[in-house]
């Protein structure tokens, strides 16, 4: 059966005639082609730009209400298509097919509870000390976003900018990653189904170097919502300095999980191996590097690398694959390199390093789970920012050492703690340089009432998720009215 040759949205319509024809294989099965999708032009990118803005009056004067309706049909659309949108995920991007499930699951949970906080936020009302007067809090639409987002959650993280950017009465420009088109352009499917006004929401497929430029550039441009790394982040900041135009960013992490001597080293090791090499390492959240007490060192070392030889690498449709590959060729190769320099610099291959053997047929961007041992904080593993299934494991010469540790580098994304001393923990909640803490639990764990907080070069500007929503989406205005 011929595949579905997507293309951008714009102004309520599929562009027909644009640029070449670009075909996406599966990262986990290279010989299946999975997705084809059309390139745009910059001169499409701006017209994009400029249908949010003509679109902007109509939809902001809408009724909180009726926007709110129109996007829960939107999401009950995408429950109702759940398997075949999770499907899609998993052909395009290779993680499996529960991880996939799961991300679909999780951009919904989102996106209700922007929806609800949105309603929450209309009915705020101040008391006045002023007699004769009253005052309320109204939260204003600013204007055309930009959101650009990446592969590794390509559902989840469009929705967790565009339905709150939207139900407070914003339009959009989605600029999804060109590894994962389809999956972007079926959701705008689902958007056009629910008759959204023209305009309001547009998408653009293509490379960011292309259409970058020219969507930034765009007078209309009131804010950008960006998933990606430190270094086009920033650079996407350097951009629009000194101009009234919003910034979200949401970096890279170099993600610490700290474990200390009265640690339940089970617990400890199975949160390691789901913030590792869940997403086959390819997520912000997970786990970059563990740091354990020194006199439980070799155990947890031990249990560790028993645990990791057991996952089974495959393509992610399979039932028995429990973890995928990498998403290019590119990101093997940078991760094969990270493995040799560790080496290079002292540090032990405990295993994986290599592609693992697979069943004829499954030829893909494997690698097999890896843990590098005998890390100190001079090796570049140490710092840098892996996302692949690479894990550095460190000494720590106790809690203090191992604080000291965890916040070395520049990144300041999420981080964990595993003990049983209360006052330790509570230390570590305070002291530790990450927008994101945990206690007992894995690096990349989060509910969506709380946001997603980089800091330092993880993040920048009002964070995402949680009621930040509202006030990145939103101007505050205050209302005072003689009774």
């Amino acid at each position: 059966m011929a595949l579905r040759l997507h293309t951008s949205f714009i102004n309520g319509k599929r562009l027909v005639n644009s640029g070449r024809i670009v075909k996406r294989r599966n990262p986990g099965q290279l010989n299946q082609e999975v997705s084809r999708y059309r390139e745009t032009s910059e001169e499409s990118a701006e017209m994009a730009m400029g249908s949010g803005a003509n679109a902007f009056a109509a939809w902001s004067d809408k009724p909180l209400t009726h926007r709110v309706k129109i996007l829960e049909s939107v999401l009950a659309s995408l429950d109702a298509r759940s398997e075949k949108i999770a499907t899609l995920i998993t052909r395009e991007n290779g993680k499996t097919l529960p991880e996939s499930r799961a991300e679909v699951a999780a951009g919904i949970a989102d996106s209700r509870f922007h929806l609800k906080d949105a309603l929450r936020s209309s009915k705020q009302r101040i008391r006045s000390a002023v007699p004769d007067t009253r005052a309320h809090l109204q939260h204003e639409p600013v204007g055309v976003f930009l959101l650009i987002t990446p592969w590794n959650f390509p559902l989840a993280t469009i929705l967790r900018k565009l339905v709150p950017a939207l139900v407070f009465g914003n339009t959009v420009v989605v600029k999804p990653s060109e590894y994962t088109s389809a999956t972007a352009s079926v959701l705008f499917d689902i958007l056009a189904s629910q008759k959204l006004p023209a305009g309001v929401a547009n998408l653009v497929l293509g490379s960011g170097p292309v259409l970058g430029p020219a969507l930034i550039k765009h007078d209309a441009l009131r804010g950008i919502s960006f998933t990606g790394s430190t270094e086009n982040g920033l650079l996407i900041a350097n951009s629009v300095a000194g101009r009234d135009v919003r910034l979200q960013l949401e970096m890279g992490g170099k993600n610490s999980l700290l474990v200390l001597a009265d640690a339940d080293i089970d617990s400890a090791v199975d949160s390691a191996v789901v913030g590792a090499f869940s997403c086959a390492g390819q997520w912000c959240t997970g786990t970059g590097r563990v740091i354990v007490e020194d006199s439980i060192y070799d155990d947890f070392c031990q249990r560790l690398i028993k645990r990791a030889e057991q996952i089974v690498v495959g393509p992610g449709h399979i039932p028995s694959t429990r973890m995928g590959p990498l998403i290019s060729s590119g990101r093997l190769k940078s991760a094969r390199q990270a493995v040799r320099t560790a080496i290079h610099e002292g540090a032990k291959l405990a295993c994986g390093g290599k592609k693992p053997r697979l069943r004829s047929g499954w030829d893909g961007h494997y690698l097999a789970p890896t843990i590098i041992t005998e890390v100190n904080e001079s090796m570049t593993v140490f710092a840098d920012e892996l996302f692949a299934p690479v894990l550095p494991v460190v000494r720590a010469r106790d809690f203090e050492d191992g604080l000291r540790l965890a916040n070395r580098g520049t990144l300041g994304l999420s981080a964990s703690i595993f003990t049983e001393d209360r006052t330790k923990a509570n230390e570590f909640l305070k002291k530790v340089e990450a927008g994101i803490a945990h206690v007992n639990l894995h690096t990349a764990f989060r509910v969506p009432d709380l946001p997603i907080s980089g800091w330092r070069d993880s993040g920048r500007g009002i964070p995402e998720c949680g009621r930040f929503g509202r006030d990145f989406y939103t101007r505050p205005r205050s209302v005072y009215l003689k009774t």
